[in-house]
């Protein structure tokens, strides 16, 4: 059910999902992941993997919780199904799944995935004995069941017509998806043509384009506010370079001035000059009406070059006026 079919038809998370594979070295005790959920605003999460009393349990601690406190209002429920994937046979592999309301009471979803000496056994096909570093994979997928009184927004389901929103079916690397010509042509010309053509291959877009992220890329050109991260800023970026939206470049500027998770101030200047953004720095800096907010932005200075360092000196002067 948690599976997202990326061949068929996928299935439409509408509250939105989270999908990843981490790779966990079998000599490792507890790593940490950190992930966000696009459709739901200004909420980050992390995730534990913990093998530390495995032996004794005979399963590894899989965990979720919010970075920060939750709201003393509201809450989110996640349905979050695992799968260790066993390289030899598909039949073999280890699957858990399990069901939980996040509140300000409730902060911490625990998931058992059982058989740990299999996993840990080498002859049982779980890592691959002749790499140096051994490590076992671990499927996740994350779906959103409920979010009350959160920023949250709904994904549009571009697998079933409906003739208030769409008109064109388009076949997007295999996918029969149902868009809206008229949001794209005011957006995209170039975008547009392709739409027109009814066909959109893995050729027709940069190289490394994945399903998913196209698909996040048309929820925002239909007007859909999802929250970008470190991980898929530069792919947004690219595809909106690459397809000539002007709309999603600001868009995906706005996100790096308020502050990307995962990202620091100093990445954000790193990924500005990779683009050529001249105008992010000077608006992040607008953004301190004080010395506490210009401190809060946690500019490393040792790492910048002498033409930040000198803006940010000049906004300094300017609100020390």
């Amino acid at each position: 059910m948690l599976h997202q079919d990326y061949i068929g038809k996928p299935n439409p998370f509408l509250l939105g999902s989270n999908c990843r594979y981490m790779n966990f070295p079998i000599e490792k005790k507890c790593i940490n992941y950190n992930f966000c959920i696009p459709t739901i605003h200004n909420v980050y999460w992390k995730f534990t993997v913990d093998t530390t009393n495995s032996e004794e349990t005979n399963s590894v601690k899989f965990s979720i919780s919010q970075k920060k406190e939750p709201k003393a209002y509201g809450s989110i429920e996640l349905e979050v199904g695992l799968v260790v994937e066993n390289l030899e046979s598909s039949e073999h592999s280890i699957r858990a799944i399990g069901r939980y309301e996040f509140t300000k009471d409730t902060n911490k979803m625990i998931i058992d995935i059982p058989g740990y000496d299999r996993i840990h056994d080498g002859k049982q096909g779980f890592f691959d004995e002749k790499e140096e570093e051994k490590t076992f994979k671990i499927r996740c997928y994350i779906v959103v069941k409920s979010s009350r009184l959160y920023d949250s927004v709904e994904l549009f389901d571009f697998y079933h017509f409906d003739s208030t929103i769409f008109d064109v079916e388009v076949n997007v690397y295999g996918h029969q998806m149902f868009l809206s010509k008229k949001l794209i042509s005011l957006q995209s010309p170039h975008l547009y043509h392709m739409i027109e053509s009814q066909n959109i291959n893995y050729s027709d877009l940069p190289t490394g384009c994945f399903f998913h992220i196209f698909h996040d890329f048309l929820q925002i050109i239909h007007g859909v506010d999802l929250q970008l991260n470190n991980e898929n800023i530069d792919e947004f970026l690219d595809l909106a370079y690459h397809l000539e939206v002007p709309r999603v470049t600001e868009y995906c500027k706005r996100q790096m001035i308020n502050g990307l998770d995962g990202m620091t101030t100093n990445q954000m200047v790193e990924l500005a000059e990779k683009w050529s953004f001249w105008d992010i720095v000077p608006r992040k800096l607008a953004q301190a009406h004080c010395w506490a907010d210009l401190k809060a932005q946690d500019w490393d200075l040792d790492e910048l070059e002498k033409d930040v360092i000198d803006q940010i000196t000049r906004r300094l002067f300017e609100l020390n006026c």
